[in-house]
């Protein structure tokens, strides 16, 4: 039998990485399919979090219900920074404007809401669940299955539609496509765009479980790349798997160590697998070049 602590641990740990899974799900898509290095993912999904919070706070509306506002507004954002900025820079120099672009969304959230951290109060924020005999926190239960959901959706939209295989061949070999007719420059804006909407949407299910601030952004990018270099760029599947695996092995490392070492052995992870994969995030540049 396992014991009752390691169980929640485990099912908690389940629902912690459905939540960073979708967290790296934009950056992996992004990075895997365009070689875009988006250093301000962290700060779409702070204001994703933001949003909810207005939301909530304005008009009263539900963390879950603003999904369906936030995912199409960060797409039409994606699309229009795609537009305005990634594609008018060099190769070389993206990582450089979406650095800069990472700083100024963070500055502009400081005017707007300050340092102060937030949370994000719905109608199951202190209520929970049993089962099999594990109490299991409602909103994160809800929050894990918004994440499946929305994965499974982006998973199914790649694979099934004729956009999303398109988005596809464009990935995996931009000049072929161009060459079959693909309008690659719309479909590049769309991929972003899908980007963006997923670290939007991050940022919506991260505030129904975690405080948040204009800051917290430096917090989940590092988060997000781990999950997107472990997983494998592009890769939903395996981005899916390493975010279980991140989760399970954070809520794990908390049972047995001490709470300053958790953060420890997720950024040594982070390293170790950067040293493994050898080509790191150049590689995935190269590619998409």
């Amino acid at each position: 039998m396992i014991n009752a602590d390691i169980a929640a641990a485990l099912a908690d740990g389940v629902l912690l990485g459905l939540i960073y899974a979708l967290l790296g799900l934009g950056l992996g898509l992004v990075l895997g399919l365009m070689g875009v290095v988006n250093m301000a993912h962290g700060a779409f999904v702070m204001l994703g979090s933001f949003l909810a919070y207005e939301l909530s706070r304005r008009f009263g509306i539900d963390p879950v219900t603003s999904l369906f506002l936030a995912l199409p507004l960060f797409f039409a954002v994606g699309c229009l920074v795609y537009r305005a900025l990634v594609s008018r820079v060099a190769q070389g120099s993206g990582l450089l404007a979406m650095f800069g672009l990472m700083v100024l969304l963070e500055s502009l959230g400081t005017i707007l809401w300050t340092n102060d951290s937030r949370v994000l109060a719905g109608p199951h924020s202190d209520s929970s669940i049993t089962l099999g005999g594990i109490a299991l926190a409602q909103v994160r239960l809800l929050a894990g299955g918004v994440a499946l959901i929305l994965i499974g959706s982006v998973w199914a939209f790649l694979r099934f539609t004729l956009t999303g295989r398109a988005v596809r061949a464009v990935g995996q070999n931009r000049a072929a496509a161009t060459a079959l007719g693909i309008d690659a420059s719309r479909l590049a804006a769309t991929t972003f765009g899908l980007g963006i909407a997923c670290a939007g949407a991050a940022g919506t299910v991260l505030a129904m479980v975690f405080p948040f601030s204009p800051n917290t952004q430096v917090q989940w990018l590092p988060w997000a790349f781990l999950v997107a270099i472990l997983g494998g760029l592009g890769n939903i599947a395996n981005l899916l798997a390493a975010g279980l695996a991140i989760g399970l092995l954070q809520t794990l490392c908390t049972a047995v160590l001490p709470f300053d070492y958790v953060y420890l052995a997720l950024y040594l992870l982070l390293a170790a697998t950067l040293i493994l994969r050898r080509q790191g995030l150049g590689g995935a540049i190269r590619r998409a070049s």
